[in-house]
Formats: C-alpha cells, structure tokens, sequence
C-alpha cells in the first residue's frame, strides 16, 4: 500500500470515530428550557427585535432548541462519515 493510502485508511478510521461520537451526542442531547429562553433573548437584543419566547417543554427541556442542536450534531456526524467514506474510496483506488 502507498503512503498515501496508509494515511487514508488511518484518517478514515479517525472519521468513523469521530462521526460515531457525533451521532452518540445527537442521540443524547437536551437544552434546557431556561438555557434556550436565555439564548432567544440574547438573539433577539443582538439583532434589534422582539423575542420570540414561545416553545414547548417537555421534562424540562425546550422540544424546538433540543431538536435544532440534535440536528447540527447529526450533520456534523454525517460530514465525518462522508469524509470517511470519500478516504476509504481513496485508500483503494491507491492500493
């Protein structure tokens, strides 16, 4: 195998860990009710309006806020596994 291809079989291992561990975080993540009306108003002061304050709680934790920060870890998590697959593909075609 070529240097080339080592080093992507290796960075593509590290991808795979890496998109495991996001879509672990996505699975696990919550935001606090208090934590998301604090961040709406903090939004809403820096762009000059009127918060929006109205959610849904559910045990606590904001539905709207939970789902907005499950889904930027699960594009995070898909970006690693595409850079995975794109390096194991490279990995063979240098074989």
């Amino acid at each position: 195998m070529t240097d080339f291809g080592s080093y992507a079989t290796v960075a593509s291992i590290l991808f795979g860990f890496a998109s495991a561990g996001s879509w672990f975080r996505a699975s696990f993540v919550k935001v606090k009710h208090e934590d998301a009306m604090v961040k709406r108003k903090r939004d809403a002061e820096e762009q000059g309006r009127q918060p929006n304050l109205a959610s849904i709680s559910l045990d606590g934790w904001d539905m709207s806020a939970t789902f907005a920060a499950q889904a930027r870890w699960n594009a995070i998590g898909a970006f690693f596994a595409g850079m995975s697959i794109l390096l194991q593909a490279s990995s063979q075609a240098f074989h």
